[in-house]
């Protein structure tokens, strides 16, 4: 069994080891997460009261379950109240669709509608959360003690980018994702190579089903396996080759199961025939070199670069298209005002200083954890289980740098070797005197949670700042402070039921609130935030950034009968500071247009209406 301490550096004999057996790990799962539950729950209270979402995905992926539950078929997933008539085909999975209209459905009968969806959004992302708990627990209770299993699991309440993801009314994809990252993590850990890399396979097609985000993941999984297989012969590529099999079975099925024959056609951001036929092929080559395994290391890495060149050669030549991603395709200003401006979408530097602390320096400990986990083994196979942990986490570390919504992977993965280490130090802690010790609390803390030091160092750095400067006004512009934009005082629910109020119609808004807006009511929206409808997010844009002609243009292209807009969200500040004579910057002003009336459709919404008279 692995150990914390170096040989040459024993624990105190009175103390108690990290390595001793788990006896209640599911208890210590079970209370964590009822807390962190509780917390989350209270923190949010007022936002779950409004129903308000965080995130405009939630409100979508809500609304795609309404229209599967009222019948829209499961193979369908268009949606029809975005860009109408011709909607816009959304590349999300039926697989996160399953749990939501599951409990929908459950609950209908016992609260209504309203009130099974209102429970729904609750529980779903706390139950998401718990299945993440439950794999953490079980891997650290594997190797460690109760107590690092209970560190382990608070650690994902003390770790924001993971967190954000499992909050309530947080009924997206992403916590999926790191429930099944973490399957996947449970696979390499497996004793039996078959079973552990057939878990892998599965559980990376059920990922990327959900989102095709995870091939980088996945080919590190995958080069890991292929790694086992060449250190060790005798093996015949086991690992490898029921990986990839897994891999390649469990994507046809999830694609026929979730997708059909509706869709055959290449896609670079969604699993597509041209993805099958390259985990075909990789599949092939695995089993090929587990039944044919070649006698010397260079035939071996020859037949995986056979592999590799195969795989590129079938996306790449039936899809060269693909080649820059899967929003290679967005036209200058729609990558510019709305894909550029996802911060979540770009590397770690572009977060907030304490977000990106934790995405920095949060898998550092882990890395460091898990050295010394390797370090410090006592028998050559539990030594390389944790060098492939090492190479596990590092490439997610940099994956996570280079993505900063993916770098909540990368912080599951160290939070059991953190966790260890962390209270290995805890253990010797104990034994110091008080001041010292008192000063390895304050390190131990700062380690639990890497954003506090960066929180302490960007207040010292702005009260200088603002200091010196003599004032910590930020500039206004048209009326907001894009610096100091905070928690919006829009209240789309007020608004949505003034909205039911009228005939249908098309909604000409900004990209950000359209989700709530139709969620809400049962109008149409030009646009959103999503890029399948690039067309109608470059009009909504230019029309909000253009002189009064262009933008009446561009209004009357889209059948749009009304424009609402909520002024204290970034986005419409971003109009407005780009183009200042542009609809936007004038909207917010006050200057209104002569085709169009202001209303006041909804009083107490803070939101701003405005009928196209013209």
């Amino acid at each position: 069994m692995a150990t914390l301490f170096a040989p040459d550096a024993q624990a105190p004999a009175a103390a108690p080891s990290v390595t001793d057996p788990a006896r209640g790990p599911a208890l210590r799962v079970l209370i964590t997460w009822v807390l962190l539950a509780v917390t989350m729950i209270v923190m949010n209270f007022k936002l779950i009261a409004m129903l308000r979402f965080t995130d405009p995905d939630d409100a979508l992926r809500l609304l795609q379950v309404r229209d599967l539950l009222a019948g829209q078929s499961w193979f369908d997933v268009h949606q029809y109240r975005i860009a109408a008539p011709e909607g816009v085909a959304m590349h999300w999975s039926r697989l996160v669709d399953v749990p939501i209209a599951a409990m929908i459905l459950l609950l209908r009968p016992l609260l209504g509608t309203a009130g099974a969806e209102f429970a729904t959004v609750i529980a779903v992302p706390l139950l998401t959360l718990l299945c993440a708990m439950a794999l953490l627990g079980r891997f650290a209770a594997r190797w460690f003690n109760d107590e690092v299993v209970g560190l382990t699991c608070l650690m994902i309440g003390l770790s924001p980018p993971i967190l954000c993801q499992f909050t309530p009314m947080r009924i997206d994809h992403h916590g999926w994702q790191i429930v099944l990252a973490l399957a996947a993590l449970s696979g390499l850990h497996a004793r039996d190579a078959l079973k552990g890399g057939a878990v892998i396979g599965v559980a990376l097609a059920a990922l990327l089903a959900i989102s095709i985000e995870g091939l980088p993941l996945t080919a590190l999984f995958l080069g890991i396996c292929a790694l086992r297989g060449l250190r060790s012969p005798a093996s015949r590529f086991d690992w490898l080759h029921a990986a990839t099999l897994g891999l390649a079975l469990g994507s046809a099925v999830f694609f026929l199961g979730t997708r059909g024959t509706f869709d055959l056609g290449t896609h670079c951001d969604a699993i597509s025939p041209v993805h099958l036929a390259l985990f075909a092929w990789v599949a092939a080559g695995a089993a090929a070199l587990r039944f044919a395994t070649p006698r010397t290391l260079a035939g071996q890495i020859g037949g995986l670069v056979v592999m590799g060149a195969g795989a590129a050669a079938i996306l790449f030549g039936i899809a060269p298209e693909c080649r820059g991603g899967a929003f290679v395709m967005l036209d200058p200003l729609v990558k510019r005002y709305w894909y550029d401006a996802i911060a979540e979408g770009m590397p770690f530097w572009h977060a907030p200083a304490p977000l990106a602390a934790a995405i920095f320096a949060g898998p550092l400990i882990g890395l460091y954890g898990t050295y010394r986990l390797w370090h410090g083994a006592k028998d050559a196979p539990t030594r390389l289980l944790w060098l492939d942990h090492m190479l596990l986490l590092a490439g997610a570390w940099l994956i996570g740098m280079a993505v900063a919504r993916a770098s909540a992977t990368a912080l599951v993965f160290a939070a059991v070797p953190s966790a260890a280490l962390i209270l290995g130090w805890v253990y010797r802690l104990r034994s110091v005197a008080i001041l010292p010790r008192l000063g390895g609390y304050a390190i131990v803390i700062s380690l639990l949670a890497p954003g506090l030091p960066a929180v302490a160092a960007m207040n010292a750095v702005n009260a200088v700042t603002a200091k010196a400067s003599g004032s910590d006004a930020a500039p206004s512009v048209a009326g907001v402070k894009p610096g100091a934009i905070g928690m919006s005082a829009c209240r789309y629910d007020i608004a949505g039921r003034a909205l039911d109020k009228l005939p249908a119609t098309d909604i000409f808004a900004p990209l950000d609130i359209g989700p709530d807006l139709i969620v809400r009511s049962h109008h149409r929206v030009v646009a959103t935030g999503h890029h399948r409808g690039a067309s109608g997010i470059h009009d909504v844009i230019e029309a909000f950034m253009s002189p009064e002609a262009r933008a009446h243009e561009l209004v009357r292209k889209r059948h749009a009968s009304l424009i609402a807009v909520c002024p204290d969200i970034f986005e419409p500040s971003v109009y407005a500071t780009r183009a200042p004579n542009g609809l936007m910057a004038k909207l917010l002003d006050g200057r209104t247009p002569a085709w169009l009336q202001p209303v006041d459709l909804a009083p107490g919404s803070h939101m701003r209406f405005w009928k196209v008279v013209n």
